[in-house]
């Protein structure tokens, strides 16, 4: 057990000897390295980010807590460019900007070092970034439109676009509204939709637009399309709406003409949309004969659509002329007091040929339907009556219509 102590006590007095002589030493390498004088450095940059520009670049930096920094030089080209930017104190904020300019289209990477008052410099901070020219800049192009085309359920001229291309932040909208005034609109890429009503834009007028970019996330410029890119705003049509059928319900006054006896072609089939089935069939009676429905609603009747029975194109029982009537409060009796003629209407048969004779024309004008505009003096009307004055057959025991649609320029 001594024996083991003293080698212990051997062991521990060489260490000490030997991190004498070993300090002793580095103090000597010490000295000789800093013969003139302790090493000072100037605080550094907390961060550098190196933003693409056109033909330039920016260097944003953030200045660490020595205020003692007057000033940061960037180099660049391998040290063979540099760039120096004093520090102007009291500082609004510890985040400044060094503007590069005139670079060649190409990446860059850069050393950048602050110096205090004594001319100390700090420990360097490095960044690359991209300097982008003219052969990017006219390889952008503006985002397309899908489509032109008015919605007159929304009274709206839509214009769709495509898809936003990478790096585009927003395309720039100028056109005329109703009123002759210039206005800019800002598209944004998650943007698909721009509708235009009637007061928004003057219709035959253009629409230019031109899309911006950022070529990155740390993008010092931002770079628009050369060019901007130009479409044409049409006019809007007339408002126009189809009244709702959901709305329409038969009237029977005590002088209309009753029901059919053929229980397929009730006067619900003059609503029902479909233009080549059985239409409506009034119950027998030499002409004229008179029926009435309730539109549900009052409004100025534009036009309207009559079809004949697919079944008996310009013959036999399907009418061939009418008046139309309107009223918002028709008597209980029957009477006409309370009705206004609105028109006189007639089937045109293009070729004139005698009923059951018909061309390619004739049938092609029935499948379209027979238009009837109104005079623009008629009032709102929720009711109508019908009178029927003649059919196309030279006899007939009943009179049948096909099909019945109505247009009004009154807003819901």
């Amino acid at each position: 057990m001594r024996r083991i102590k003293y080698s212990w006590g051997i062991v521990v007095v060489l260490a000490i000897l030997t991190g004498f002589f070993s300090c002793s030493k580095m103090d000597e390498y010490k000295d000789e390295f800093q013969k003139g004088g302790e090493i000072i450095y100037a605080g550094a940059l907390d961060t550098v980010i190196a933003q693409s520009g056109y033909k330039r670049i920016n260097l944003k930096m953030t200045l660490g807590k020595d205020q003692q920094v007057v000033k940061v030089r960037a180099y660049w080209n391998e040290r063979g460019d540099s760039l120096e930017m004093p520090i102007q104190r009291p500082l609004s904020s510890d985040t400044i900007n060094m503007l590069i300019p005139d670079l060649a289209a190409r990446s860059y990477s850069f050393a950048v070092y602050t110096y205090d008052e004594k001319g100390h410099a700090s420990v360097v901070r490095t960044a690359s970034g991209m300097a982008y020219g003219d052969d990017y800049v006219n390889a952008l192009g503006n985002r397309t439109i899908q489509s032109v085309a008015p919605n007159t359920r929304v009274d709206s001229l839509i214009v769709k676009w495509n898809d936003a291309n990478s790096g585009q932040i927003l395309t720039e909208l100028s056109y005329l509204t109703a009123a002759g005034e210039a206005k800019t609109v800002l598209l944004l890429p998650t943007e698909s939709v721009l509708a235009l009503s009637e007061e928004d834009y003057q219709g035959g007028s253009e629409l230019n637009y031109r899309s911006a970019y950022l070529p990155n996330a740390n993008s010092y410029d931002t770079f628009w399309v050369v060019q901007p890119s130009t479409v044409v705003l049409n006019a809007l049509p007339p408002y126009e709406r189809q009244f709702d059928k959901s709305l329409f319900r038969r009237m029977q006054l005590p002088t209309d003409i009753g029901a059919s006896q053929y229980a397929t072609w009730p006067m619900t089939n003059l609503w029902n949309g479909y233009v080549t089935g059985n239409g409506y069939a009034t119950a027998v009676g030499p002409t004229p004969v008179w029926f009435t429905f309730d539109m549900g609603q009052s409004a100025k009747i534009n036009r309207f659509i009559y079809w004949q029975p697919m079944d008996r194109l310009y013959n036999l029982e399907a009418v061939r002329s009418f008046e139309i009537y309107g009223s918002n409060d028709p008597n209980a009796d029957g009477s006409w007091d309370s009705w206004t003629f609105l028109r006189t209407c007639e089937a045109i048969k293009p070729s004139g040929s005698p009923a059951g004779t018909n061309t390619a024309e004739d049938i092609a004008a029935a499948q379209a339907g027979h238009e009837f505009v109104m005079p623009t003096n008629i009032p709102k009307t929720r009711y109508i009556r019908i009178k029927v004055l003649s059919h196309w057959g030279a006899t007939a025991t009943f009179q049948a219509m096909g099909e019945l649609t109505l247009f009004t320029k009154d807003r819901p």
